[in-house]
């Protein structure tokens, strides 16, 4: 049974990494300035948005991170 929690736990924090990761890249794709992308994420820095945005900027991630859902 732990190992079910377990998984369910990680599965959770992927699916919700993945969620935030595609709603930043949309809104980055579609202009919207980082302050606001910072904002709507919670960060409180926007150093944290930009290192956020700037490390997946291969559109083959982007793609793997699809394909993992």
């Amino acid at each position: 049974m732990f190992y079910f929690l377990h998984l369910h736990t990680v599965l959770l924090r992927l699916i919700t990494y993945v969620a935030r990761h595609s709603f930043a890249t949309i809104l980055k794709r579609s202009g919207i300035n980082v302050a606001i992308i910072s904002e709507a994420l919670g960060h409180s820095d926007l150093k944290t948005t930009q290192i956020y945005l700037d490390s997946f900027e291969n559109s083959q991630i982007d793609e793997a991170m699809k394909n993992l859902l």
